[in-house]
């Protein structure tokens, strides 16, 4: 094999490579979009609170029908859920990666092995790397996107419990 194609094995890790980074890309995205749910679903509550306290505190309060009560409850308690399911997007799940005890068994090998064998394991090891992160990825984005329908919903409540009030 001449030294300007190289190996087929380099061509899969530098492949590989590019997936990992793509999960680690998708995996900050997911991240940065739950915390979005999380700073939306905290601030539409606050002004649910400011609502429900301006109604009860001020002598010219508006007085909220049962109805329009019911669906702020359930605003609040989908806000929750909705915060819940964006903090899972958040936590910190256990992404399966090269440990240092694998290295060290494969360099203390005898002989080391040549330079082929050795980007053959280490694409093995990131292919398992690349299925892992692609799996917690998707547990992520599933989660994040049960929330944001969640949120739509508590939204949907806040809006309906406001035409009642109108």
């Amino acid at each position: 094999m001449s030294a300007e194609t190289g190996s087929g094995t380099e061509t899969y890790a530098a492949l590989i490579d590019r997936e990992l980074d793509a999960q680690e890309a998708r995996k900050a995205s997911l991240e940065q979009r739950g915390l979005a749910v999380i700073t939306t679903a905290g601030a539409l509550t606050s002004l649910l609170f400011g609502l429900a306290a301006f109604s009860t505190t001020n002598a010219n309060a508006v007085v909220l029908p049962g109805s329009a009560r019911h669906l702020l409850i359930a605003a609040v308690v989908l806000f929750f859920a909705s915060s819940v399911g964006a903090l899972v997007v958040n936590a910190p799940l256990i992404y399966q990666a090269v440990t240092p005890v694998e290295i060290r068994g494969r360099l203390n090998e005898e002989p080391v092995r040549d330079s082929e064998a050795a980007a053959r394991d280490i694409a093995f090891t990131q292919l398992k790397t690349l299925e892992s992160a692609k799996k917690m990825n998707g547990i992520k984005g599933w989660a994040l996107l049960a929330s944001m329908v969640v949120e739509a919903a508590a939204v949907g409540c806040l809006v309906a419990a406001i035409t009642y009030v109108l």
